[in-house]
């Protein structure tokens, strides 16, 4: 049995990760190995993301802290949070990729920033690309009316130099 020193301790890290937090997503996890739990710790914090496991009560209690809404007493089972810190689909990558191989884990649901997500809001975050990726495509969009631009001009600077140059040789 957890005190109450340690239950405040552990609210009070819960909410200090949900301060920080970009994402946060929520699992069951029932029958998973210890060791497989492990590996998933260290592959999310590759992605700068973390795992922690608590009491629903208790993560209640941290969401409740930061104005949430959210209650985890509506999800079955015991309740796993995967807390994103950096790019927001890279941790939901790797829990899908993990559920893949681990049938009995399940993403439930999902927090970005304030807006509550559902499995499929999860599913379509992980498919999407990573961030530095959609930054360049973003760039790119962004680039190209200005190289139609750059285009339009130097055609025009172009062909004045071919009439002055026409106008040269008839001269000559």
């Amino acid at each position: 049995m957890i005190n109450k020193e340690k239950k405040a301790e552990i609210v009070a890290e819960m909410t200090k990760s949900f301060a920080r937090m970009r994402v946060v997503f929520f699992g069951r996890f029932p029958g998973i190995s210890v060791a497989k739990m492990q590996a998933l710790r260290r592959t999310l914090k590759k992605d700068h993301a973390e795992f922690k496991i608590a009491r629903k009560t208790l993560i209640d209690r941290a969401l409740d802290a930061i104005g949430s809404k959210v209650k985890t007493k509506e999800f079955e089972g015991e309740i796993g949070v995967v807390f994103g810190y950096g790019d927001e689909a890279l941790p939901a990558k790797t829990l899908l990729k993990f559920s893949k191989e681990n049938e009995t884990f399940q993403v439930v649901s999902g927090l970005l920033g304030t807006r509550l997500m559902t499995k499929r809001d999860v599913v379509a975050l992980a498919k999407l690309p990573g961030r530095e990726i959609l930054l360049g495509q973003v760039a790119s969009a962004l680039a190209g009316p200005m190289r139609g631009l750059a285009g339009a001009l130097q055609a025009n600077i172009r062909n004045i130099a071919i009439v002055l140059a026409k106008v040269r040789d008839q001269k000559a």
